[in-house]
């Protein structure tokens, strides 16, 4: 956890895979601990071959049903579907050039969104941004993408900078 939040979360992503990865992990996360997709990251990135977009998006039925019987991810049918889903729908937006990264980060004109909170517990759950975001990637295909999740995902991908005052990593 110390070094996910030292090394990863919050700073600046702008690599499609990446952004793909951590869309991916909080999909994942959902209704969990982060601390298991932690734990699992390693054979969740072996499972979804290393979320390289193109080749998620390729996934049959026997390979979700493999992954289904995979024991060291999080063996949940929709997120897996939802995983795959996205795969589909980003790779056909590649290919009318639209770039996640620039999509994602349009919203705040290229720049991280600094919030200055005292204590984590002021750190809201969704805010107008995610909403906003979730309801247009849904509109575009989209799965398993609600308001919470995206905060999630924009604080992993350093769009928003949630780290409290007092952190070093501020």
């Amino acid at each position: 956890m110390i070094a996910y939040h030292d090394n990863e979360w919050g700073k600046v992503h702008k690599d499609e895979r990446d952004i793909f990865e951590l869309l991916s992990l909080e999909i994942m996360q959902a209704g969990l601990k982060w601390e298991l997709i932690l734990k699992r990251r390693q054979a969740i990135k072996r499972a979804f071959d290393n979320f390289e977009i193109a080749k998620v998006a390729l996934f049959t039925d026997a390979k979700i049903e493999t992954l289904m019987q995979n024991s060291q991810i999080i063996r949940n049918r929709r997120k897996i579907l939802a995983i795959t889903n996205n795969a589909r729908v980003l790779l056909q937006l590649q290919k009318n050039g639209f770039i996640f990264s620039k999509y994602l980060w349009h919203f705040t004109e290229g720049r991280p969104i600094n919030n200055n909170w005292q204590f984590s517990e002021q750190v809201p759950a969704k805010t107008p941004l995610s909403a906003k975001i979730a309801l247009d990637l849904k509109k575009m295909g989209f799965n398993f993408v609600g308001p919470t999740i995206i905060y999630s995902f924009l604080q992993a991908t350093g769009v928003v900078n949630d780290h409290i005052e007092t952190c070093s990593f501020k």
